[in-house]
């Protein structure tokens, strides 16, 4: 019978962690997407061994722990009048409007605010209206995002000389983007609206560029100077999770 991982709770030097032992070859550590840390280590390292690994990775823990606050930060949390929504980089200001009718709803940027037109029933700050509206919402910034995509697919392919097969839109957690070379299918992640274009247009070439070069080699990354010299600046973009 498998043996069962044993979790449990510790605290390095103020560095909150969840520890699990497991048959790994050695200890791994890494900050989860609600800011926690998550780390595995063998049943024989003792308990001050992992407690001296944790506390030397406690300015990465902390920079992780930031980037992932600040792209929390992004993110409205009732998706209410007053809360601000990035497209492109730039904040954009919701603004409720209501309708009569039950089945008329919209988004549409006017100036600095994103005019979002509900139903009355909708107003309200109930789990059920706050997911109506984030979907809503959520299904407007996805819109933005495909609608540039063709013409900017359409050029690097022509300058790369390569072509996806497929385009797909998801909201990924750990990825802005990713490529099966087998298939030519290309996804991207569709929290790219909230950053300047330049991050995208990066994004877009790297998964483009795993169809010339599957592996992140000195080639792959080679072709990337070759076609989008500056996604140094874009990948810290996005990254540091700042705008």
């Amino acid at each position: 019978m498998k043996r069962e991982a044993r979790k449990t709770h510790f605290s390095a030097h103020g560095i909150d962690y969840v520890l699990e032992r497991k048959q790994v070859k050695n200890i791994n550590l890494r900050v989860r997407q609600d800011g926690t840390v998550y780390v595995s280590a063998p049943p024989w390292v003792s308990q001050e061994s992992v407690d001296r690994f944790v506390l030397s990775r406690s300015d990465w823990i902390e920079q992780k722990q930031s980037m992932l606050q600040r792209r929390s930060d992004l993110v409205p949390k009732a998706w209410n009048n007053g809360e601000q929504v990035f497209v492109w980089g730039e904040p954009l200001t919701i603004r409720l409007e209501t309708s009569t009718s039950p089945r008329t709803t919209s988004c549409r940027q006017d100036g600095t605010s994103l005019v979002v037109v509900i139903p009355t029933s909708w107003q309200d700050n109930s789990q059920e209206s706050v997911s109506h509206r984030q979907k809503l919402i959520a299904t407007w910034l996805a819109q933005q995002l495909s609608e540039e995509l063709p013409e900017l697919f359409a050029h690097y392919e022509a300058l790369m000389g390569v072509h996806a097969s497929q385009i797909r839109l998801r909201t990924m957690k750990t990825r802005w983007g990713s490529c099966n070379v087998k298939t030519g299918a290309i996804t991207l992640n569709t929290q790219l609206t909230s950053y300047p274009q330049c991050c995208l247009e990066s994004v877009v070439v790297h998964e483009l560029c795993h169809l010339l070069e599957p592996s992140h080699n000195q080639r792959f990354y080679a072709f990337m100077d070759q076609f989008y010299p500056s996604w140094r600046e874009a990948r810290k973009l996005l990254k540091e999770g700042a705008l």
